[in-house]
């Protein structure tokens, strides 16, 4: 079939013609039914027309479209058209590796990335008894945003060895040959082991490791000679390396990794060298942020399901030694965002992300992620997860461990322990994963019926009770001081404790209940028991900081605010009560830099949240003790006009009209409220915002009903 430039074929227009080689023409297409632009390799006609040859080629080449890997070229459908048998893929807008390493040898720290990039690509194959067998550097996609596409997946198969050396076909081709498919006999996996590092070997040093003028002196170094020693050209490339990439290049197929999974070790092990990649320094990796997983399931009805997957890794990877997570709000501002990366890296000042996808659909689970450095673009790990749903503990952990790993290298046996979640029945986890999307939506009865439904499932599962704990300690202390609310926050903090007492969320569930029942002393032991398990828990530095004002202890509560603050640096609550905590102690060239740093996190969320009632409202008071006084009334009142009856709006309003001066409006908000029963007695007293009421006797009769 003869190919014109805007023929239709099918329901695709061929646009251009991308390239040539022995295994067909690759054009550029419109599809024009699902309205995006494609490639298509037409395969020679002798494919076409052998029935045999056809048959195996559509047999392997289904087997090569079941994989689903960011590092392996899509394959959308394989048609036929008047005999002329053609493959549709995902069209890649890069620069094909050979292109690269054509303007000379590449970094060292990118060429590893690409390496560990195409191994992670061939793992995912192989473990789906998919083997390339024509992994080359032509073959190799580089996308514009530095990510390792692969190419060609399943057509080298049907080709055999004696074709390969057939005129027509190149020398680039022989060059990656193993010695077992230049002999033509049977190859597996180790023979894509072997390519690799002909691929390797040719990134560091630009040269290819055989040598030949022709197909036949090139077969012939591949089988009898050495080649030449990677240092011998590159001075800069460590031993250890070059070891890796020598052992990959073992002619003998016993003799060489056995899996890539074993070549990504060994990279993983090479340290104290020059090559700044994840896997090797872990200082350079030593933050990270965790995305909300993208939901791919087909009613995409389970956003609450993939945020709480991903909280779940995120919860477990805070409690690793020297590793910097950023925290759950920070992190999830980004959702639905079309944020690159990088961006995200730089406005979250770490040097690794962590995102994902989930499909559910059933009881069958498929979850994606990538662990990307931020500074270049390039993954550091991937993986792709196919089980059953029960099964997504287990992979939480791996993800976890994987992600740990690759940022600190090794984890201790003890760091290996704490990864490990709670685990459950999968009915009991999704209702508590739900409790907790509402939890953080401050919707608390629904919260509550979930919760409560995660402990119908399974009576014995802690984190639903510490997230009913927390449901009701909210309600004591915005929504009316009913004793009976205060009585279920400690029976459920209780229960969460006795039998999760490994858990930070377990103590500091119970340390703010007990702070809320004024039994201070015994709320400080569990805080400080949460920050012992997790000295990365924002809620336990948050709530301890809380605790500490209402007591009394402003001195210490300013170290606590600010604490939290750092743990979560986008967060902007607990600037704001640093704000007041300084005011109280006096303390005003640092209540002038935290009014302002306060302001910088207010506007920043509210550029991704701008209904935020805790950003808008609090903020206010920072605006106003920034002198922007005309901003700080157009923020409380926004704050109002969209929550009316908000309890917290309500107070910081009051809280904003006593600074002002304003003692009717604020004094007519607290009765309205404290009529109510909201407002806690020990906070008002210390709280600096009511200075210009406390000779009021309104004000006086008021507390005395608290």
């Amino acid at each position: 079939m003869s190919i014109q430039i805007g023929q239709h074929i099918s329901h695709y227009k061929i646009l251009e013609k991308l390239g040539e080689g022995g295994m067909g023409v690759v054009y550029k297409a419109e599809d024009t039914k699902l309205k995006r632009e494609v490639a298509i390799k037409f395969l020679p006609r002798h494919i076409s027309v052998n029935k045999e040859t056809r048959q195996r080629f559509e047999i392997e080449a289904q087997a090569a479209a079941s994989l689903n890997h960011p590092n392996i070229t899509t394959i959308h459908s394989i048609e036929d058209v008047d005999d002329q048998l053609f493959i549709v893929m995902e069209l890649i807008d890069g620069l094909e590796l050979k292109e690269k390493i054509k303007t000379g040898p590449i970094d060292i720290k990118e060429a590893t990335n690409i390496a560990v990039q195409i191994a992670e690509g061939l793992k995912a194959a192989h473990k789906n008894s998919v083997v390339h067998r024509d992994i080359k550097s032509s073959n190799i996609m580089i996308t514009n945003d530095g990510k390792v596409k692969i190419m060609d997946f399943g057509l080298a198969k049907i080709k055999g060895g004696s074709e390969l050396t057939k005129a027509g076909t190149t020398i680039g081709t022989v060059a990656y040959m193993s010695p077992e498919q230049a002999r033509g006999k049977t190859v597996d996996y180790r023979s894509d082991i072997w390519s690799l590092g002909v691929v390797f070997y040719e990134m560091l040093t630009g040269n290819h490791p055989f040598k030949g003028d022709y197909e036949q002196a090139v077969i012939y170094a591949i089988l009898n000679e050495e080649p030449e020693n990677i240092q011998s050209q590159r001075l800069d490339v460590p031993d250890k390396l070059g070891k890796v990439i020598n052992k990959m290049l073992a002619k003998n197929p016993e003799s060489r990794f056995q899996s890539l999974e074993d070549i990504l070790n060994a990279l993983r092990d090479i340290e104290k060298t020059t090559i700044p990649f994840a896997m090797v320094q872990k200082e350079e990796y030593s933050s990270i942020a965790v995305l909300p997983f993208t939901d791919m399931s087909p009613a995409r009805d389970q956003d609450y399901f993939c945020e709480g997957v991903a909280e779940e890794i995120l919860n477990s990877l805070s409690k690793i030694e020297d590793l910097q997570v950023v925290s759950r709000t920070s992190s999830f501002m980004f959702k639905k965002r079309e944020t690159d990366v990088r961006e995200i890296g730089k406005r979250l000042k770490v040097k690794s992300v962590l995102e994902g996808s989930v499909r559910k659909a059933g009881n069958v689970l498929r979850i994606s992620v990538q662990l990307t450095n931020v500074l270049d673009g390039f993954y550091l790990w991937s993986e792709r997860y196919d089980r059953e749903l029960e099964d997504v503990f287990s992979i939480q952990e791996n993800i976890a461990e994987n992600v740990a790993i690759a940022l600190r290298g090794v984890l201790t046996p003890k760091e290996k322990e704490a990864l490990r979640r709670p685990e459950t029945v999968i009915e009991a986890y999704d209702y508590f994963l739900k409790g907790r999307h509402f939890l953080y939506q401050i919707a608390l009865v629904e919260a509550r019926k979930f919760f409560e439904k995660a402990i119908k499932q399974d009576s014995n599962y802690a984190p639903a009770y510490a997230g009913l704990a927390d449901v009701y300690s909210w309600l004591y202390e915005w929504r009316g001081s009913d004793k009976r609310t205060l009585e279920a926050a400690k029976k459920n903090s209780r229960k969460a404790l006795e039998l999760a007492p490994h858990l930070a969320e377990s103590h500091t569930s119970r340390g703010y209940v007990l702070s809320l029942d004024k039994k201070y002393k015994e709320a400080e032991k569990e805080f400080l028991e949460a920050i012992r398990l997790n000295s990365n828990s924002f809620d336990a530095y948050y709530f301890y900081a809380r605790s500490c004002f209402a007591r009394g202890e402003i001195e210490k509560s300013v170290d606590l605010f600010r604490k939290a603050s750092e743990v979560n640096r986008e967060d902007f609550q607990s600037l704001a009560f640093l704000e007041q905590s300084l005011s109280v102690l006096g303390r005003k060239k640092e209540k002038v830099e935290t009014v302002r740093k306060a302001i910088r996190r207010a506007e920043n969320q509210l550029e991704f949240d701008p209904t935020n009632r805790r950003v808008l409202s609090l903020g206010a008071h920072s605006l106003y003790s920034d002198g922007q006084e005309e901003k700080s009334f157009e923020w409380i009142n926004k704050a109002l006009e969209i929550y009316p009856d908000d309890q917290g709006v309500l107070t910081n309003y009051a809280c904003l009209m006593a600074k002002m001066g304003r003692k009717k409006e604020a004094l007519d908000v607290l009765e309205k409220l404290f009529g109510k029963g909201y407002g806690k007695k020990d906070w008002i007293e210390h709280d600096p915002d009511y200075d210009s009421l406390r000779d009021d006797p309104r004000f006086q009769a008021l507390l005395k009903k608290l």
